[in-house]
Order: C-alpha cells, then sequence, then structure tokens
C-alpha cells in the first residue's frame, strides 16, 4: 500500500488500486542497476604466423637424403678420430693400396706423389672432413624438416634468427655435398673401381660400392640445391618486378 502525498492526508493510507479478476499480470522490467552485468567477450588475439617458407615434397625427401648421408659421414668419420691413430697409419695403408695393381694409373700417381708424402696431414684432414661433413648435412636436414614448425610457433624475431641459420646451413651443406661426394669418388677409386652391375660370384655382396654410392648420393643433393636455389631466385626476381 502506497501513503498519499497531499499535506492534508498525510496520516491516511492512499487507496491501492484494485486488480480486475482475469486481468493479465503485467511484469515491469528490473532497473537497469538491478539488472545482471552484460559481459562483453573480447575476441581472442590471434598469434601473428610468420612467412617461412614452406616445405614442398622434393624438400622433406631431400631433407631424407641429407640424413641419411650425413649419418654415414659422421659416423665414419668419428671412428677414425675416435680410433686416434688413423693419421699415422694412412702411410701404410696407401703403400699397400699403390702396390696392389688394382688402382686406375693417374689415380695410383696422384696418390704416390701428392698425398704419400703428406699422409699424416691427409689423414688428419679425412677424419675431419668427413665428421664436419657428415654434421653439417644432418643439421640441414633437421632444420628443413623443423620449417613448418617454426612458421606456425615462432615469433617474428625468432623467426627471422631460425630463418638467418637455415640460410647459413644451406650453404654449409651444399659444401658438405660436395666435398663428401669427393670422397666418396675417391673411395670407390680405392676399391679399384668396381663395376656396379651383376655379379654372381659375390651374391651376398652390395650391388653398388659404397663409396660409389655416397659420391652419387652427393650429387644428387648438390644438384637439388642449385635448382631449388634456381627456382627460389626467379620467384624472387618475379616478385620484386610485380611490386
Amino acid at each position: 500500500m502506497a501513503i498519499s502525498s497531499d499535506p492534508q492526508f498525510k496520516t491516511q493510507l492512499a487507496p491501492q488500486p484494485t486488480r480486475r479478476r482475469g486481468a493479465p499480470t503485467v511484469r515491469h522490467p528490473l532497473h537497469p542497476l538491478h539488472t545482471r552485468p552484460h559481459v562483453v567477450r573480447l575476441p581472442r588475439a590471434k598469434t601473428r604466423h610468420v612467412a617461412v617458407p614452406g616445405m614442398a615434397a622434393q624438400n622433406i625427401a631431400l631433407a631424407g637424403l641429407q640424413l641419411i648421408v650425413g649419418y654415414e659421414w659422421l659416423v665414419s668419420g668419428l671412428d677414425k678420430v675416435l680410433l686416434g691413430t688413423f693419421p699415422s697409419q694412412l702411410p701404410g695403408l696407401l703403400a699397400a693400396a699403390t702396390s696392389s695393381g688394382r688402382l686406375p694409373g693417374f689415380f695410383a700417381a696422384l696418390l704416390q706423389q701428392f698425398v704419400a708424402p703428406h699422409a699424416v696431414l691427409f689423414g688428419l684432414f679425412i677424419e675431419w672432413a668427413e665428421t664436419l661433413g657428415g654434421l653439417g648435412l644432418m643439421s640441414a636436414g633437421l632444420v628443413t624438416l623443423l620449417r613448418p614448425w617454426a612458421e606456425r610457433y615462432l615469433n617474428v624475431r625468432a623467426a627471422t634468427i631460425f630463418l638467418s641459420v637455415a640460410r647459413l646451413l644451406d650453404g654449409v651443406s651444399l659444401a658438405a655435398a660436395a666435398g663428401t661426394g669427393l670422397l666418396g669418388l675417391s673411395y670407390f677409386l680405392l676399391d679399384g673401381l668396381p663395376t656396379p652391375w651383376f655379379t654372381p660370384s659375390v651374391a651376398y655382396g652390395g650391388a653398388i660400392d659404397t663409396g660409389l654410392f655416397l659420391a652419387a648420393a652427393s650429387a644428387v643433393l648438390v644438384t637439388s640445391q642449385l635448382i631449388q636455389w634456381r627456382r627460389q631466385s626467379s620467384a624472387s626476381s618475379a616478385s620484386s618486378s610485380a611490386q
């Protein structure tokens, strides 16, 4: 019941309006202060992705070949380093190889004139070239496989550093593939140029000499990387001319 506002009837109660039977109930809206505050949901900030060169199918295959060839050279080089006596044993190995008569004439003359007088130095070079070449190839393969992860999760600064390291390793892997290819070719010549063909007498042996296989794999790596660089330079030139 409400109190009348007339000053003459301050003590009297104002009559309350009667509700007719059957009249609909009117619900008044609540006061704005009594309403539940409206919660504004802000959209979640999207993570900014950095444009990192994506991986095509040939890049995955190239990375796999780099890992396989790099592991072979890394293990071969570390075995020589851990042996500790490979440089001192190399003169005897070269003498036995050149006196066997199964080496090509030009290669035997090259070993006798240039390599044998400095055999210890060449031994140190061979063991560390194999180790560092294998490490460079494996590092480049791992970075290639991690590029999609870098594109998805790294921020701008980290992705820039990652790309700088990737470009550096691309150059290192090219030099490593060329160097290990020459080493593989030299091992193939040291084995006496075995014919990579059907040989029933060595049915339990390999069809392709290990040195020849590594040299061929290195040639594939060098060729693939040069083609990839040429495509990237052509795409960069096309985008700059379009702008």
